[in-house]
């Protein structure tokens, strides 16, 4: 299972949890009457989770199916005078 579920199991629970926030919004109808008040809930829980990922994370650990790779070359980003 730990090649289907990449991550640590509490970074799923992240998941969970911010999908809970999502779901009472939606039935508190937060998106329809308190609209600032569930996009600062959004905003707030992806920020978090997302942070809460990427501090924990240690390099070289997998957390993508994959790899990551530097590229070789950025010529395509340079730009010249000529």
């Amino acid at each position: 299972m730990r090649d289907i579920f990449l991550g640590k199991p509490w970074h799923w629970l992240l998941i969970i949890g911010l999908c809970a926030l999502m779901w009472g919004t939606g039935a508190y109808k937060l998106h329809v009457i308190h609209f600032n008040a569930f996009v600062l809930a959004m905003i707030a829980g992806g920020t978090v989770v997302t942070l809460l990922v990427a501090m924990t994370t240690r390099p070289g650990e997998k957390v993508t199916r994959d790899p990551i790779v530097e590229p070789e070359n950025d010529e395509g980003a340079k730009i010249t005078g000529d």
